[in-house]
């Protein structure tokens, strides 16, 4: 099944989920807003506290993009190229170079241009493991965002507890069973709301980060070649027979059928 239709479906499945649980429990036992309040707003803040307020923001604000398709796998920018590739290789540099332009990606744009512009084997190595490196530790860092919050995330929980069992003790002092009631209440919510966001959201994106880190790495690994190759002047099919070795890995989310092989071997 498509992505296209796994995602609303999901999505739908979530809010049917999230309006049940209210349905079922119209007095609000086991919503408290200020325990949520706590858990949320406190690993927020604490995550900020570690990092950088811009780096936790811009994670946040970025994370659809992040979990959704790859862009890196649309074949346009494998089809582009290929006419790079066809271009170098006739010694046409003003046509290599308006196609580099129109590369999205920038291991394959800057590395391209490197070539054009007759950059030695060994500058242009070190200059594209830089860029690999560089693209690394973003996405570590990002990670770590994450597993930062999974270690949090229970500890807002526990103090919670804390202050809903002193809550407690103030209400055995004045003898007032509603407050204590409350208090208890308040307690076991921000552990479970603790949890529940430490093991049921915040562990599984930091697995689906990882493992998009390791498809991203192996990608740029796979136009860091390319790039090579294009500055070996290597045939097309070369390139093609490459890419279909990637592709057919089990962890390429992109189908060998989207191949660009539409261009016309020379």
């Amino acid at each position: 099944m498509k992505a296209v239709i796994v995602k609303p479906l999901i999505g739908l499945g979530l809010f049917g989920l999230f309006g049940l649980l209210l349905w079922a429990d119209p007095s609000g036992r086991y919503f408290n807003l200020s325990g949520l309040f706590l858990v949320f707003v406190g690993t927020f803040a604490a995550t900020a506290l570690a990092h950088s307020f811009r780096g936790v923001t811009e994670l946040l604000r970025q994370l659809r993009s992040k979990l959704g398709n790859k862009p890196s796998l649309q074949n346009e920018d494998l089809e582009v190229f290929l006419h790079v590739v066809e271009a170098h290789r006739r010694g046409s540099v003003r046509a290599a170079e308006q196609a580099a332009r129109r590369l999205r990606e920038p291991v394959l744009r800057t590395g391209a241009e490197l070539v054009i512009n007759r950059t030695p084997h060994a500058d242009l190595t070190r200059m594209l493991q830089w860029k690999i490196g560089a693209q690394r530790e973003r996405d570590q860092t990002e990670i770590q965002i994450v597993r930062t919050m999974c270690a949090f995330a229970p500890a807002f929980g526990m103090l919670g507890t804390l202050l809903g069992l002193i809550g407690m003790m103030y209400g055995l002092d004045d003898n007032r069973m509603e407050q204590i009631g409350e208090a208890m209440g308040f307690a076991m919510l921000t552990t479970v709301y603790g949890l529940v966001l430490a093991n049921l959201v915040l562990k599984p994106l930091a697995t689906r980060l990882e493992r998009r880190a390791n498809e991203n790495l192996a990608w740029a690994y796979v136009q860091m070649e390319s790039v090579l190759m294009l500055h070996d002047r290597c045939h097309a099919g070369m390139f093609r027979d490459y890419w279909q070795a990637f592709f057919d890995h089990p962890e390429a989310n992109e189908p060998v059928d989207s191949l660009p092989f539409s261009v016309a071997k020379s």
